[in-house]
């Protein structure tokens, strides 16, 4: 494994990205905030529609028509990014950065064979003819795992199961030799098993060539299993950071308390498990304050007037009026 270095591969700070409908600005995101190490695995969790894919799109420099930055930072292996032009933005995300996305059958071209569509971004880069495009094209497949690996260059997508494709998306998203990859929900369309092979295999990658790694996930069983950090986002806002097992061991914020509470455990199959009732807010109508209050079961009134304040310490903080204690209580 690769030492792992002091200064963060990834600094977001103070992240605010916005969208316009019907000729209004509304805020998607504010004050979102982390650091990646090399050699890290952080992980970027929360419901459906907290903001955890736009946040991976505000970084990659992909977000929808209608949405842009509008406010803070996003510095990469030193470098602010938010200033670059596009084509210096697209140079430098080539060489730095891979993507891995929910759905691989949509992010191959199934008119293209596999060889040609993972060599692409180093053909750009670094000028390969046919024949090395060729020789690196077998050489992402069988880092990835790709079973006769040279039988398969000329292949099609769709003759590849959804784990093989994914591992072909992966040897795409490696091209390059980034240094962070961003992976967003890489597995939830595969089975079990081919799910844990997939994120065995990003861990594999990430400590033999010390990768920074954004996982972007709504399942806490693979935070517990694979993550070094945690972030928790719940109606564009961070609500909880830290290591993860601090995290797992005493959440700091009722929904994350409740997030953890909705996991089946073996160990106690009796405990009765959470749930949260209601729905996320829409941004167009988010709540004053701590926007988990409509929802929160320890909610007083402050929590629906006041801005929360940070709670804990650097290694394991909330924004909270109300924290729960080591037993969640």
């Amino acid at each position: 494994m690769k030492a792992m270095a002091s200064t963060p591969l990834l600094s977001v700070e103070g992240l605010r990205v916005s969208g316009r409908r019907d000729g209004r600005t509304f805020p998607v995101i504010e004050e979102v905030s982390f650091e990646i190490q090399p050699g890290r695995l952080l992980a970027l969790v929360g419901e459906s529609g907290c903001g955890k894919s736009l946040t991976a799109a505000a970084i990659l420099g992909l977000l929808p028509w209608g949405f842009a930055v509008d406010r803070g930072r996003i510095i990469l292996e030193g470098q602010e990014v938010l200033g670059l032009s596009r084509t210096d933005w697209r140079c430098l995300r080539r060489r730095l950065v891979g993507a891995v996305f929910q759905n691989p059958l949509s992010a191959l071209n199934p008119s293209l064979p596999i060889w040609r569509q993972v060599v692409e971004a180093a053909q750009l880069s670094f000028g390969l003819d046919g024949r090395a495009a060729r020789a690196r094209a077998l050489e992402l497949l069988e880092i990835v795992g790709v079973p006769e690996a040279e039988s398969r260059l000329d292949d099609y997508p769709h003759q590849f199961s959804g784990g093989m494709r994914q591992r072909v998306a992966i040897g795409l998203a490696l091209a390059c030799d980034p240094r962070l990859l961003v992976a967003d929900e890489p597995t939830t369309s595969l089975d079990l098993i081919t799910q844990a092979e997939i994120l065995r295999l990003l861990q594999r990658l990430q400590h033999e060539r010390g990768l920074a790694i954004l996982f972007i996930t709504h399942d806490l069983s693979l935070v517990a299993e694979y993550a070094d950090d945690v972030l928790v986002m719940y109606a564009g806002r961070t609500v909880e950071s830290g290591g993860v097992r601090p995290f797992l061991d005493g959440p700091l914020h009722p929904y994350s308390h409740a997030l953890l509470g909705a996991i089946p455990r073996l160990e106690a199959p009796e405990v009765r498990l959470t749930d949260i009732e209601g729905v996320p807010p829409s941004p167009f109508d988010y709540p004053p304050a701590c926007r988990f209050a409509p929802r929160c079961l320890q909610a007083i009134a402050r929590c629906r007037s006041e801005d929360p304040p940070r709670v804990g310490d650097e290694g394991h903080w909330a924004y909270c009026h109300r924290p729960c204690g080591p037993e969640g209580a």
